[in-house]
């Protein structure tokens, strides 16, 4: 139900911002890569016990992570 919470708010917050592509092509690649990371656990056994234990365990941290990331790599969109 946390999950389904914090998913309804970030669309809350989307949708005051606009459905832009920009804004799709973050949520959409985020929610995909991040849920597909913690599905494949065995992933994060190269990094420390402390990353392993914030990353390989909660989808949360990924998709967060990824989204800024994405926020910052992809062009903005002119008006």
């Amino acid at each position: 139900m946390m999950f389904g919470s914090i998913m309804f708010a970030g669309f809350n917050m989307i949708s005051k911002c606009s459905f832009s592509t920009r804004n799709m092509k973050i949520v959409s690649l985020s929610l995909a890569i991040g849920l597909g990371f913690t599905q494949v656990p065995a992933m994060f056994d190269v990094f420390p016990q402390m990353i392993k234990t914030v990353f390989a365990e909660n989808c949360v941290a990924v998709i967060f992570i990824l989204a800024l990331i994405l926020d910052h790599v992809l062009p903005k969109e002119k008006n």
